[in-house]
């Protein structure tokens, strides 16, 4: 019991962290520019430095984007 439930957090924390890393890869490339504008024309350094934490916070990011296109 207690190892199923050790996999099934595993297994969702492996499903976001993919996702995450999908989604920060897809904005640090084309969507940070959007949502900051001292982003635009930023070199690939910057751009690799923020998917780490972008992965991590991609419910946040995406939550902004989907905001600021409502607006």
């Amino acid at each position: 019991m207690v190892t199923s439930v050790a996999t099934a957090i595993l297994i969702a924390t492996l499903v976001y962290l993919a996702a995450g890393f999908l989604f920060a890869i897809w904005f640090a490339f084309s969507k940070v520019d959007e949502l900051d504008e001292e982003a635009r024309g930023a070199p690939l350094l910057f751009r690799l430095l923020i998917i780490p934490a972008s992965a991590l916070l991609w419910i946040y990011l995406l939550k902004r984007i989907l905001e600021k296109k409502k607006s």
